[in-house]
Formats: C-alpha cells, structure tokens, sequence
C-alpha cells in the first residue's frame, strides 16, 4: 500500500515480535489504517489504531510468562 501522508504518532518505530513494521496512515479526515508489514489490518480513528498497534507490537517476554506462571501456581495450591 503506497501512502503519501504517514501519521506521527507516540508509537515510533514499533515493531511487532517478528520484527515486523507497524504504521498507522491517515485515509481521510477521520479514518486511519493500521498496516503490519505493508497489509491493512485494521481501519478506525487514530486513537483505535494506536491501541491496536500497541497490542500487536507487544514482544513476547519469557521471564515475565514464568513469573505470571509461577503465581497462578502458588494461587492455586
């Protein structure tokens, strides 16, 4: 998708966990289109397009999963 406007947003250089490039391009004046490697994912307003982009570029993070794990268990003995 070639865009001539690309929004600045709080979210730069985001990647997702497979190092992939998120961008957020303005449509028109109230649609934004949230794109993971060049494909549309997701079409909204700026904002909504921003917490998606903050959902998808969350890497996975294996000590934080052990500790979350580690608690469940202790919760459930």
């Amino acid at each position: 998708m070639q865009c001539s406007l690309c929004v600045k947003t709080k979210l730069p250089n985001m990647t997702a966990t497979t190092n992939s490039k998120l961008e957020i391009h303005r449509l028109d004046d109230k649609r934004y289109a949230l794109t993971l490697d060049g494909f549309v994912r997701y079409v909204g307003t700026q904002e909504e397009c921003e917490r998606r982009a903050v959902i998808l570029g969350h890497k996975n993070d294996r000590a934080t999963q052990d500790k979350a794990l580690a608690r469940l268990v202790n919760l459930i003995r």
